[in-house]
């Protein structure tokens, strides 16, 4: 994989060459920095033995289309996937509020929620992301295209959707500004249909 002028590029068949003009990136670590691991594991399917995988993303400009926050303080990807009962607590609490709205039962389930971290809070965004791309994936053994441009096409403007999803936290005891994590990409074009933890 190589970063160069804000292009990634990821070409199997040239595994291990750099150019000096190019940064060499450790795919594990850039991937698993950048995207969820549900994500990752969707594109996974590729068997390295067998395809190549050729991908050329430019990215040309953004625009975000929504923005909104989890509802729930304490409520992050991390403690549904740590504490799976967790997610059995979002229905009941949703079912409370359906049933008698914001009653002591609300109120005691929401508690249940900050204890895990009353100060986290998740955001999650979606934009359309307008890019350059070629993108490829090559039968080794016959040379066939199975999915994607052929050889000699030029790079084609796309558009993505793409879903990103970060954790604030509060920096202080008195109420101070709220730490930013790192944003994360959750789904691409609806391809885990928004991996929704809540």
């Amino acid at each position: 994989m190589k970063n160069e002028n804000g292009a990634v590029s990821i070409d199997s068949s040239t595994s291990g060459v750099t150019t000096s003009d190019s940064e060499s990136i450790d795919c594990n670590d850039y991937l698993y920095g950048m995207m969820d691991k549900k994500l990752i594991s969707a594109y996974n399917q590729i068997d390295p033995e067998n395809m190549q995988l050729k991908l050329h993303l430019q990215p040309l400009e953004a625009e975000l289309v929504h923005i909104f926050a989890i509802p729930v303080p304490g409520l992050t990807r991390e403690i549904v996937e740590d504490s799976p009962y967790v997610r059995g607590n979002l229905y009941r609490l949703h079912t409370a509020y359906a049933e008698t709205g914001f009653d002591e039962h609300y109120f005691d389930l929401l508690t249940d929620f900050a204890k895990h971290g009353r100060d986290k809070r998740t955001i999650v965004a979606e934009a359309i992301v307008r890019c350059h791309e070629f993108f490829q994936v090559k039968d080794k053994q016959s040379g066939l295209v199975v999915q994607g441009m052929e050889d000699g096409c030029g790079e084609e403007e796309v558009v993505h959707i793409v879903r990103f999803e970060v954790v604030t936290d509060k920096s202080d005891e008195d109420g101070g500004d709220r730490e930013i994590g790192n944003w994360k990409i959750i789904d691409v074009d609806d391809l885990l249909e928004g991996n929704v933890f809540h």
